[in-house]
């Protein structure tokens, strides 16, 4: 009885573990005008397209997005836009990201905008892909503000 008991909490432990792996395969993705806005005291807006997280993969996938829109207004704010983007020994394999007219803006008094389109971040591979970032910019405005773009990039 034990040994069974043991051999359930190995098995529900490897499959709680395997599920915390983002994993986009085989897919595509099309976003057109999407758009996401915070604002107000210590705002944060969050713009994830095409995003694996923990030992994400990206593979044999379509992430296309046209006409994007990401803003945080407001002290200290924080506007993170991510497309076709993995994280945490993240693999972008045989894979197009196309982000066409991507903006993010961050304003206000130490604001902060990161935008990231087609790469990977944390010990991150990009291999045998296309990206693609036409017209797409980043911006933070305010005292002590500071913008991060990074496109087609494996950290």
């Amino acid at each position: 009885m034990q040994v069974r008991n043991a051999s359930i909490l190995f098995a529900l432990g490897l499959a709680f573990g395997g599920a915390m792996a983002g994993e986009i395969e085989g897919t595509t993705v099309l976003t057109n005008g999407a758009t996401n806005t915070s604002v107000g005291l210590a705002s944060t807006a969050n713009q994830n397209i095409g995003v694996a997280e923990q030992n994400g993969k990206l593979s044999n996938s379509l992430i296309s997005a046209t006409a994007l829109n990401n803003s945080a207004i407001g002290i200290a704010s924080t506007a993170t836009q991510e497309v076709g983007f993995v994280r945490g020994n993240g693999q972008v394999t045989n894979s197009s990201v196309i982000a066409n007219g991507a903006s993010n803006v961050a304003a206000g008094l130490g604001a902060t905008a990161h935008q990231m389109i087609g790469g990977a971040m944390g010990n991150g591979k990009l291999s045998n892909s296309t990206v693609i970032a036409t017209g797409s910019f980043n911006t933070a405005g305010g005292i002590a503000s500071n913008a991060n773009q990074s496109i087609g990039v494996a950290k």
